[in-house]
């Protein structure tokens, strides 16, 4: 039988028991840069992203409000910051097991996230992960716009930058091995040769059943 010769994931949820779009505004808002309501509004958001319902370009608006005008080394720091205070103790044992075997075959492994590529590089690091996809955020003249440079990495998004990956390195997508676990990965799932499930929604388990697609439990620790 033939193996993935690369490996992407998901990371909310599936390496980490976490919601790193939440926790951020819980950050933000802890720290003094963002007004209380805003954890109200990105409940709301996060309610919409799992029903599949998510107002992109509205969401934009609010998520990427802190980065507006602040440079990239100061939007890490607050990262960093973030990862150590919201995110750290969630990760879970079984992804940092999979992931630390596929990195000492050297197989290529990648996280291909909606969560926007600053907040998702703490995470990544302390995974080993050197590649992180998907939702990359616009600078201009140094600084934040709040817009983003390319699609969102959500639903047919994650196939399109997938693909565009799997071109610059000479594979194809039956290559591929993908981690997800919400309905907006049912689309780079479907679109992969090696589909998995991780703790997967209600929705999703349900398609992966009829799909015969791998379901995982994994734990904290």
């Amino acid at each position: 039988m033939t193996r993935p010769s690369v490996y992407f994931f998901d990371m909310d949820h599936t390496l980490i028991n976490h919601d790193c779009d939440v926790s951020w505004k819980q950050f933000v808002v802890k720290h003094g840069l963002a007004p209380e309501s805003d954890l109200a509004e990105a409940d709301r958001y996060f309610d919409d992203y799992n029903a599949g319902t998510l107002d992109v370009e509205e969401f934009y608006g609010f998520q990427f409000r802190e980065f507006v005008g602040r440079s990239e080394p100061e939007m890490l720091e607050l990262s960093q910051l973030h990862f150590r205070e919201f995110v750290e103790p969630h990760i879970y044992g079984e992804g940092r097991r999979l992931v630390g075997s596929l990195l000492e075959r050297n197989v290529p492994v990648a996280i291909l996230t909606s969560t926007n590529s600053i907040v998702a590089r703490p995470i990544a690091a302390a995974l080993g992960i050197s590649e992180v996809l998907g939702t990359t955020l616009e600078l201009k003249d140094g600084r934040f716009t709040g817009r983003i440079t390319g699609p969102y990495g959500a639903r047919e998004g994650k196939v399109e930058i997938a693909r565009e990956w799997a071109a610059r390195h000479g594979v194809t997508l039956a290559d591929f091995a993908y981690y997800g676990d919400s309905v907006n990965d049912v689309q780079i799932l479907d679109a992969v040769g090696f589909p998995n499930t991780v703790n997967p929604s209600g929705e999703l388990r349900r398609i992966a059943g009829e799909r015969n697609w791998p379901i995982l439990t994994w734990r904290e620790g």
